[in-house]
């Protein structure tokens, strides 16, 4: 909420998302999937966090496992990298296959312009990206998003400048011509656009296509990537072999805005020796070490176990639901579930839920859509427990 002065005026910028809820709240506390907050009246409530901060704490809130790292403080220096970094990028390369290279970025956006830059290095040219995605806000990620783009603050007009670089291929469709395209880019599971999955027929044929041509293909994984929707990597899990891999968010549990370009190690022939310029936190110790911890929880725990539990509550749930005619255009991928509600719009679903104790998220071109995601830590009693207000809400009971 920020300080306030005599007239009761914020300081803290309203260009946010904070109106979905109709007021902004402070957030007091957070564990595993409950949130503490406190409204503009000072009243305290928890509720359940159904969509995983945008799928950056896919592990819970401030997972003690992943926490342990900030007992070891954090550091920086602009030319060095700490050991972390070397051996998070073994994981990370060893997840996705082949001879890789990771270079690290500071959140999704900048990770998006990087696997862009690589491409069109390598081979010049447009940049075809799927209809229904979302790849961030920096001016080229922006130029390569159709979803949710109008409500962007950064959608001035300059990232309309680089229309001619995008191209923005239809679901399904194949491009005409492989003729001056560079690379092209794509959401696995399209997160903005509400949680939609892909055709992985489709994404296979896409793929083989473009290396036919020498183009490269791009899998953003930012959002989808860490066992949001089942698997660590989903493009690998469908058997797609992608020449740039890109993680984020849960990459470190939320602990820190890395990102990480996984690449095959050929691409540096294409880029010269001279060409190099890091983010001031590129180094920034604290990542790398989360990073390496989210992967020894990983190692420790039977994720794919506990994401199937849940995304059989899903499968039920969304049963029901579908056969009492209360939601349409269902997908359930591995622990997330995603909608359109018949009876409620998508705004009133979300804010009748809150009202009720459960936040989730909206989705889709026009907010139609609704996405359910909760950390895969979540007891199953207390998603059983949402999902029972959820319910109440799509039949317009609590709306």
């Amino acid at each position: 909420m920020g300080e306030r002065d005599s007239l009761g005026s914020r300081r803290l910028s309203g260009l946010d998302e904070s109106g979905a809820l109709g007021e902004p709240y402070v957030l007091v506390d957070a564990d595993n999937a409950t949130l503490v907050l406190r409204g503009t009246d000072g009243r305290v409530r928890t509720c359940s966090d159904f969509m995983s901060a945008y799928a950056s704490v896919n592990f819970g809130h401030r997972n003690p496992y992943v926490e342990e790292v900030l007992s070891q403080g954090s550091d920086i220096s602009a030319l060095f990298y700490p050991e972390e970094a070397e051996s998070l990028s073994r994981r990370l390369c060893a997840a996705v296959g082949g001879e890789r290279r990771v270079l690290y970025q500071v959140g999704g956006s900048f990770a998006v312009s990087t696997a862009f830059a690589l491409a069109r290095r390598h081979r010049p040219g447009r940049v075809l990206a799927i209809e229904g995605a979302f790849h961030g806000l920096g001016l080229d990620a922006l130029a390569a998003t159709t979803v949710q783009r109008d409500i962007a603050l950064q959608d001035t007009g300059l990232s309309a400048l680089l229309s001619a670089q995008i191209e923005h291929l239809p679901v399904g469709s194949l491009p005409e011509t492989w003729q001056d395209v560079s690379a092209v880019v794509y959401e696995p599971v399209q997160g903005a656009n509400g949680y939609v999955p892909l055709d992985t027929d489709w994404l296979a044929e896409l793929e083989a296509a473009a290396r036919k041509n020498g183009v490269l293909t791009i899998s953003d994984e930012i959002q989808c990537g860490f066992h949001r929707h089942g698997s660590l990597s989903p493009s690998r899990a469908w058997g797609l072999t992608p020449d740039i891999v890109l993680f984020g968010k849960s990459l470190t549990n939320g602990a820190f805005p890395l990102s990480a370009v996984v690449y095959r190690s050929e691409l540096e022939n294409s880029v010269g020796g001279r060409v190099h310029l890091a983010h001031t936190f590129q180094t920034a110790t604290l990542g790398f070490r989360a990073g390496l911890r989210v992967f020894g929880f990983l190692d420790s725990n039977p994720v794919a176990d506990m994401g199937e539990r849940v995304a059989e509550l899903f499968r039920d749930r969304a049963e029901k639901w579908s056969a009492d005619g209360l939601v349409r255009e269902l997908h359930v991928t591995g622990p997330a579930l995603s909608f359109e509600p018949t009876k409620v719009t998508g705004a009133e679903a979300v804010r009748s839920a809150f009202d009720e104790g459960v936040l989730m998220l909206q989705g889709g071109v026009r907010g139609q859509r609704i996405r359910i995601a909760p950390p895969l830590t979540t007891p199953l009693e207390q998603i059983t427990e949402g999902l029972d207000v959820v319910g109440g809400v799509l039949a317009g009971s609590r709306a």
